[in-house]
């Protein structure tokens, strides 16, 4: 049973970025100025239809990526409260993805409201998606 408050601890478990769930994606970051990155390799374990990158999968390194980009570079811990995706083509199962975040307005630290923007592209530079968001600090 729960009671409704939540401490927004990292317990490693993230199945994005978490180091000790053994079935996540071990997403690793690397902030460029105010922008965040992460690389990503679609496998057949993630896999919607026949050998196509499910976009909800796409969809959870989207919202990851802009909501590590204020932890990084402010250390505030974040969620985004809404975020809107678009799926631009199919990613082949295989396909190594460069996906990147940025704010899409003002950005200082202790802001409680951060407007994100987010966009995956295959190592040729194609778009495959792209997304943007409300991202709330939860915590300082």
């Amino acid at each position: 049973m729960t009671t409704g408050v939540h401490t927004w601890e990292d317990d490693g478990h993230c199945y994005l970025c978490g180091k000790h769930n053994p079935e996540g994606l071990h997403l690793e970051f690397r902030l460029e100025g105010r922008e965040l990155e992460t690389t990503f390799t679609a496998e057949k374990r993630h896999q919607g239809y026949k050998d196509v990158l499910h976009g909800g999968l796409l969809a959870m390194v989207l919202d990851e990526v802009m909501v590590m980009l204020p932890y990084r570079l402010f250390g505030t811990v974040n969620a985004n409260a809404e975020f809107t995706v678009r799926l631009h083509r199919p990613v082949p199962i295989g396909s190594r993805l460069v996906v990147r975040a940025s704010f899409a307005g003002p950005a200082v630290a202790g802001q409680r409201l951060y407007r994100m923007a987010a966009e995956a592209r295959t190592m040729d530079g194609a778009l495959a998606a792209s997304a943007t968001g409300a991202c709330v600090r939860v915590r300082s």
